[in-house]
């Protein structure tokens, strides 16, 4: 996670509260000396940011450790119930939509989760369904929004579902709902939730390719432990690779001209595949074409993933925790 440079010492005093909170819900429950050792703090900083945590029930102490001669040391774990967060997104088209969403604790556990049919096909359809949710479950203070397009600092520039195009979906929201909202197209939310699902730590590249019904291809990469963005927001739009008709290629071919992209200009460890027009018995294909571009000591790994859906909400989820994190801790 990526925290803002320290400049004084207030900055140096939230950087340690991301820091630790951080820590605590990557291993779930912990003492001060371990959140010293897991953030590089002193054990006398991690106290302090503890107790003062504690004091308004972000932080939960938890019973003491056994005794092994001394005092026997505290526990602490974050508290799943301060907050909830909202992942919403989605899929489809113009011809077939659907919304699917998860609201998931503090600490990433799932407590509730839908999905329905897209209809009638409108934006407000989109936030009446929001303001439901947020009625049943009034503890989110924040959500993200996963959505099928391009999206520039908060608004859609293009998207496959056509009422979502131009819209500033963040401010939007925001301005209604009273809540932190953050968007980001379908493809980055998917590979930061296969990164941290199945590749956790890995710090070479790792990509995700999605191969829809409609003509196109969708990427996500990440370096990194961080989602590649690009300059404008544009990285992993693989369809306008200058091939020639390349939506009129068998997926085999199509798909290998993707992945020997990426590898010569990302060189990922490893490259997700997902799609309703892909199968794991098209793996040996593509591994076959890629031989003929690719020296095999340069070949990503090939993982099939039967859907998107898990690793979409994962990514959607994890993302907007961190972030909201960090908009609290640093108001920016």
């Amino acid at each position: 996670m990526i925290t803002p440079l320290n400049r004084t010492t207030r900055e140096m005093k939230i950087n340690n509260v991301v820091l630790v909170t951080h820590a605590l819900k990557s291993l779930g429950s912990a003492t001060k000396a371990e959140l010293a050792v897991a953030t590089g703090l002193s054990i006398a900083t991690c106290g302090t940011v503890l107790n003062e945590l504690s004091r308004n029930s972000e932080v939960l102490a938890l019973e003491r450790e056994v005794s092994r001669g001394g005092r026997p040391a505290q526990r602490y774990a974050y508290n799943p119930d301060y907050f909830s967060v909202l992942s919403i997104y989605a899929q489809g088209s113009d011809a077939a939509a659907q919304i699917i969403w998860t609201v998931n604790s503090a600490t990433g556990g799932c407590l509730a989760q839908g999905e329905e049919r897209f209809l009638p096909l409108q934006l407000e359809t989109f936030y009446q369904l929001i303001q439901r949710i947020l009625t049943e479950f009034p503890n989110i203070k924040a959500a993200g929004v996963g959505l099928p397009g391009v999206i520039v600092k908060g608004t859609v520039a293009t998207c496959d579902i056509s009422v979502f195009a131009g819209v500033p979906v963040e401010q939007q929201m925001r301005e209604r709902f009273g809540i932190y909202v953050q968007a980001d197209n379908d493809m980055n939310y998917t590979a930061y939730g296969f990164y941290r699902s199945s590749c956790m730590d890995v710090t070479a590249p790792v990509a995700y390719i999605f191969k829809p019904e409609v003509p196109c291809l969708g990427c996500g990469m990440v370096i990194n432990g961080q989602v590649l963005q690009g300059a404008s927001q544009f990285a992993g739009e693989v369809s306008h690779l200058p091939f020639t008709d390349m939506d009129k290629l068998p997926v085999a071919d199509e798909m290998a001209k993707v992945i020997v992209s990426l590898a010569a200009i990302v060189n990922p460890v490893t490259i997700a595949l997902s799609g309703p027009k892909i199968s794991e018995a098209l793996i040996p294909d593509l591994l076959e074409r890629c031989h003929l571009h690719i020296p095999a000591q340069h070949m990503p790994e090939l993982v099939y993933r039967p859907s998107m859906r898990q690793d979409y909400l994962q990514g959607i989820t994890e993302l907007t925790l961190n972030n909201y994190n960090r908009h609290v801790a640093f108001s920016i």
